[in-house]
């Protein structure tokens, strides 16, 4: 019969490390998120445009031509008020600031209803919202064209709302458009290379 070994008899042979099963909650834990890298954005900060009370049916047409387009929607944008702001430097279109009887400054559309966007609810308790909530974001616009657009709406210009003299320039610019007046043509841009396959067989 063999000798049964006593579980307080110390060994000199060590025994086998046996790994720790995983902790189940460290798989459960949440990563640190990861850091962007904001660098491209940084150093086109010029090139993006943030206007406040722009119409926002002007901005969808805008968005739906450039889906047909296939191109950004700021440089769909950009070539309507160029195009408009051309017409207006030669006199073919008119933009006349009237006087706001709301507001210290002048005003594009002195009708009260172009100046304000139809309310969700139909009951005439509701005053109707703003335009000049609504913001306006494009890519793509280079820093001449905005400052010429500042400097057209400030005070020694027109003197009125930026978000009202872009309305009228895209209102302008998009009916020329859509009467075969003003023509976008989209250009294929390429943007990456692929590998050439010479010694595949």
């Amino acid at each position: 019969m063999s000798k049964r070994r006593s579980p307080f008899e110390t060994s000199n042979e060590t025994l086998p490390v046996v790994a720790a099963p995983p902790d189940l909650y460290e798989s459960l834990r949440v990563a640190e998120p990861r850091k962007r890298n904001r660098h491209w954005e940084k150093q086109h900060q010029s090139h993006k445009a943030v206007y406040r009370g722009v119409d926002p049916k002007l901005s969808l047409q805008v968005k739906s031509i450039a889906s047909d387009l296939c191109v950004p929607e700021g440089e769909v944008a950009r070539a309507i008020i160029e195009h408009a702001l051309r017409c207006y430097e030669r006199g073919e279109f008119d933009l006349n600031p009237q006087p706001n009887p709301y507001r210290l400054r002048m005003t594009l559309f002195p009708t009260h209803d172009s100046l304000s966007m139809p309310t969700r609810s139909r009951s005439s308790k509701q005053k109707p919202e703003a335009l000049w909530r609504v913001i306006t974001t494009w890519r793509g616009f280079p820093p001449e064209l905005k400052r010429e657009l500042s400097a057209l709406a400030s005070e020694d210009g027109l003197h009125v709302p930026i978000g009202e003299l872009i309305t009228a320039l895209l209102r302008f610019g998009l009916k020329e458009y859509q009467h075969k007046r003003l023509t976008l043509t989209p250009i294929q841009k390429r943007t990456s290379f692929t590998l050439s396959l010479d010694g595949a067989k």
